[in-house]
């Protein structure tokens, strides 16, 4: 204010000239600026607010960095977990195709085992059939044999003949009596 006076100033014509308008704008603009700064931080306590909220956040950002670290691990996991199981699909399907394998040789050997029973079954039944043949023929030429002997007897033998035969055949059954 001593300035002012010096230069011969009055306040009033300070305060109201149009040159130095900018700068009480500015003062003006410094103090509402401290006036809430002030208010925020004393009275409504912003501050505070700034740091529960940031707290909370950095909380939030924790708990997703631990969720991030399970998600990666459990994805390592599963696509540890696919990588074998290629290598599973593989092994059982060299199992099932050995199995296979077993099976057909199996099948392959009770086909073979079945077949040679059939073979033996066939050679019996043909066999039996060729012996029963055989004694059908020796049947049939014993029958025809004793009536072609039966029909060259009668043709052949006179009645003196059949009178000799009778009286020896009588004479071996008084002997066999006796």
């Amino acid at each position: 204010m001593i300035a002012l006076i010096h230069l011969g100033l009055s306040i009033k014509d300070f305060i109201y000239d149009p040159k130095n308008q900018l700068l009480w704008q500015i003062v003006n603009f410094v103090v509402f600026v401290a006036i809430l700064v002030y208010l925020l931080r004393n009275k409504i306590g912003i501050g505070k607010v700034f740091n529960d909220r940031a707290a909370s956040i950095r909380k939030e950002l924790d708990k997703a960095k631990i969720e991030k670290a399970e998600a990666e691990r459990k994805l390592a996991e599963v696509e540890a977990r696919l990588s074998k199981l290629d290598e599973e699909v593989a092994l059982m399907r060299e199992d099932a195709e050995r199995e296979a394998e077993r099976e057909a040789t199996r099948i392959r050997e009770a086909a073979a085992q079945e077949a040679e029973k059939i073979r033996q079954m066939t050679a019996r039944e043909i066999a039996g059939a060729l012996k029963e043949a055989r004694a059908e023929l020796r049947a049939f030429v014993a029958e025809n044999s004793v009536a072609m002997a039966e029909a060259i007897i009668k043709r052949e033998l006179k009645p003196e003949d059949n009178r000799r035969l009778l009286s020896k055949y009588v004479d071996e059954l008084r002997e066999v009596a006796k």
